[in-house]
């Protein structure tokens, strides 16, 4: 037994340790006296199982990546509106209006910048994850 658990024998954590023990011994012992069919269908159902968390794990991964890069956008996004509010509210004059040009172009050319850039990256990302079937990884993607 462990000796963590031995400093609080008689609690329920150790009866229930003590207890999924003798389980799995009966398991063991027993595992022979069930039939070859049952015992593979028990296998395959525990296969499957397990292939469900892998993907589960993977559509979670894919979930949180994919929240995260949204959140960054619309900060990003936030920011620029508002640098643009904040040129809007001084307008008053025609010199005014000029800085407000300039800085909706710079605005809108940083927007631009930031949308190529994710692009770049979500290329590069597939392109190194992306094998076609009969093509080895060295090989470039057509």
């Amino acid at each position: 037994m462990n000796k963590t658990l031995e400093t609080i024998r008689g609690s329920w954590i150790t009866r229930d340790r003590e207890a999924a023990e003798t389980n799995r011994a009966i398991l063991r012992d027993s595992i022979n006296q069930v039939p070859a069919d049952l015992r593979e269908k028990f296998l395959s159902v525990l296969e499957w199982s397990e292939r469900t968390e892998q993907w589960s794990d993977i559509i979670i991964d894919g979930a949180c990546k994919d929240s995260d890069r949204r959140l960054n956008e619309i900060i990003f996004l936030e920011a620029q509106i508002k640098v643009l509010i904040q040129v809007i509210r001084v307008t008053k004059d025609v010199e005014s209006i000029r800085q407000l040009r300039a800085t909706t172009r710079d605005t809108i050319e940083r927007m631009e910048e930031r949308k190529h850039q994710e692009e770049l990256k979500r290329l590069q990302e597939e392109g190194a994850t992306f094998t076609p079937p009969g093509t080895s990884p060295s090989s470039p993607v057509p």
